[in-house]
């Protein structure tokens, strides 16, 4: 019963929508001149079966090419999904191993930067230095003058052979030693 009234409603609201909207001259004037097209083509065809029955055969080719066209396209579609989530994990193994090249030739660099800057920073650089991996460089010349080497912390060390000695440690505090006299 209550479907009943459902389809009652439904059809009673229908009919006074096309009522009120019948009441505007343009859409009148519209509704009008297709219901005139609609029954000629009606009659037309009415007497023509076979071009109905033409015009039916294309529009159904019509909707089959469609459809095949779009279940092509949708397996083409599938196709490179699948291909897309096969090459999804290799590129991001690509992009770890090149973020980890990048890392490494950073961390070499930086390195590389806090050796020259040592170097540079040393009270009397010589010739003879050398930049090594292990981040220490050392000189020395003869005649016992003076000797310098750069420990792993960075800090140059420094030692005289004259009278006396001094060292500095990784902390940056110094020490001496004098063995003779002062001067």
């Amino acid at each position: 019963m209550s479907q009943n009234k459902l389809m009652t409603g439904i059809l009673v609201g229908a009919a006074m929508g096309l009522i009120v909207s019948l009441f505007d001259r343009n859409t009148r004037n519209d509704v009008v001149q297709k219901s005139k097209k609609l029954g000629s083509n009606a009659q037309y065809y009415a007497t023509n079966r076979k071009e109905l029955q033409s015009v039916v055969q294309q529009q159904a080719e019509k909707v089959q090419n469609l459809y095949s066209r779009i279940s092509e396209d949708a397996s083409y579609v599938g196709e490179k999904v699948n291909e897309l989530k096969g090459l999804t994990p290799q590129v991001r193994e690509l992009a770890l191993e090149t973020k980890e090249a990048f890392v490494e030739t950073k961390e070499a660099v930086i390195d590389t930067k806090n050796d020259v800057i040592s170097a540079v920073k040393e009270d009397n650089p010589s010739p003879n230095t050398t930049l090594t991996d292990g981040g220490s460089s050392s000189s020395s010349t003869s005649g016992g003058s003076s000797s310098g080497s750069l420990n792993a912390g960075g800090n140059s060390s420094s030692s005289s052979n004259n009278s006396g000695s001094s060292t500095t440690n990784k902390n940056g505090s110094s020490s001496s030693y004098n063995s003779g006299k002062n001067s």
